[in-house]
């Protein structure tokens, strides 16, 4: 760490700190990830899809909290005639 990085550093709150030091491992860890570059061709669709469902980002979505509209929610669509 260079003196004025310590010097500053130093003069940060507790919390600064740990926001700090959270914002280096996000930078070390962003440079391996630049490092083992995923290619959408290396991998199949299926693959691709499986990794997607198994990662949980989804989840929520199957939470009964989520199902706030019913088929009585809403008016029925009127499309244009011509």
């Amino acid at each position: 760490m260079t003196k004025k990085l310590a010097e500053l550093f130093d003069q940060m709150t507790a919390e600064e700190q740990a926001e700090i030091e959270t914002f280096a491992l996000f930078l070390i860890s962003r440079r391996k990830l630049q490092r083992q570059k995923l290619l959408t061709d290396d991998i199949s669709i299926r693959e691709l899809m499986q990794l997607i469902e198994n990662a949980g980002s989804f989840d929520w979505l199957a939470s009964e909290e989520e199902d706030v509209y019913s088929l009585k929610d809403g008016e029925a669509v009127k499309w244009p005639t011509t």
